[in-house]
């Protein structure tokens, strides 16, 4: 039997980073701050947020987009009545 030391490597320096997280006192309220306890992570699975629908672009946004990208400067339009510098 073999043991597979890049694996053995890898793990170490997993370990490693988180005993330098683990060392630090900022970064250790950090992480608490994303870790979620089983009752939380329950609610979150139970109810997923809804997705926003998204809006369908008025014909002359997609123009003014268009003119932008180009580098041009934009026709006048009721939200964008001023010109670039």
């Amino acid at each position: 039997m073999q043991i597979d030391l890049k694996k053995l490597d890898a793990r170490i320096q997993k370990l490693q980073e988180i005993r330098r997280i683990a060392s630090d006192p900022e970064l250790v309220s950090l992480l608490l701050e994303f870790l979620a306890n089983d009752e939380e992570r329950k609610e979150a699975q139970a109810a997923p947020p809804a997705q926003p629908k998204p809006s369908t672009p008025f014909p002359n946004d997609i123009d003014l987009v268009d003119q932008v990208l180009k580098g041009a400067d934009p026709k006048p339009h009721v939200a964008w009545n001023v010109k670039r510098a």
